[in-house]
């Protein structure tokens, strides 16, 4: 197995990595307030009601991770104004992850009420997912949002609650060049390739052209791949979701052995779509395509694909 990108000339950690987007947006110092302010600005859509200021609930320390804390790969923070924030990258977006996003939200929601306060003080919650996997195929949209509405009048119940949902899957990149994408996907799309050896090209030419938040987001992000402590955490975390895909793919095999048996189908969708999920984790250390073959048994064309 090849070692971590950096070690063959990798300038930029991948920013698909929860760990990584946290050490870059999520470390309580003027430049990664800056870069997520200006983020979530144009994330949210914030143009006439920009958010000016916040302050973090849980910032990342890279002391905590040497000292094996337990660290929360979200990020917490309130706005000047009062609204709650909980932004995370999650490239596996299947089974369960909606329901507990709600849950997520639905408690931040009464969190956003202090002991004895009226309702009418409660905080506004607003959930950003950037998410790795299609998860609502039926909308073209890059970013999609849910609010409280009523379903025939689409009145809104309250704004108290929202959830974003930033669909890495949906951007372009592989069919346009960056001057043809639109602010949003321009930095969707160096989310999608940061870290990848083979796309270095094209995210320099987004960082030429993308504007003020990828130009500060870059900053950063060459800061943090540069620290040997994180690029270790973030291999060592991801070889060990790789061990475990890897082991979820032997028992996915045994028990199609016994599912064909009794002519099921369903043990061969599931085990292609953990073959797929292991080969997009094999990419984003550097395996090659040959390595990559060789373990999941995709063709060169399903690898490229994701």
């Amino acid at each position: 197995m090849k070692q971590p990108p950096n070690q063959f000339n990798c300038i930029r950690e991948p920013l698909t990595s929860d760990l990584i987007f946290k050490a870059v947006y999520g470390q309580d110092n003027p430049k990664s307030k800056a870069a997520l302010i200006a983020m979530l600005n144009l994330v949210l859509e914030r143009k006439e009601d920009p958010i000016t200021d916040l302050a973090y609930k849980n910032p990342f320390s890279i002391e905590d991770m040497i000292q094996n804390k337990a660290i929360v790969m979200d990020i917490r923070a309130e706005t000047s104004a009062g609204e709650l924030l909980d932004i995370e990258m999650q490239m596996d977006t299947r089974g369960d992850f909606v329901n507990r996003i709600i849950i997520y939200g639905c408690k931040m929601a009464s969190k956003g009420l202090e002991r004895g306060e009226k309702y009418a003080k409660m905080k506004k919650s607003i959930l950003v997912t950037f998410a790795g996997t299609k998860m609502f195929t039926e909308e073209e949209s890059v970013h999609t949002m849910f609010t409280l509405k009523e379903r025939i009048t689409n009145r809104e119940l309250s704004k108290i609650l929202q959830f974003h949902f930033i669909d890495l899957e949906k951007i372009p990149w592989k069919e346009k060049r960056p001057q043809e994408l639109s602010e949003l996907e321009k930095f969707g799309a160096y989310l999608r390739c940061s870290g990848n050896p083979e796309r270095q090209d094209y995210v320099e030419e987004l960082v030429r052209t993308g504007g003020e938040v990828i130009s500060m987001t870059d900053e950063l992000l060459k800061k943090v791949s540069e620290d040997e402590r994180l690029r270790e955490a973030r291999w060592d975390r991801e070889r060990y979701e790789l061990d475990h895909a890897l082991r979820e793919t032997e028992a996915l095999e045994r028990g199609l052995e016994q599912g064909l048996k009794q002519g099921r189908s369903e043990g061969k969708r599931a085990l292609k779509e953990n073959q797929r999920e292991i080969a997009l984790k094999m990419k984003r250390i550097g395996m090659t395509f040959n390595e990559i073959c060789q373990c999941t048994g995709l063709s060169k064309e399903e690898i490229e694909a994701l």
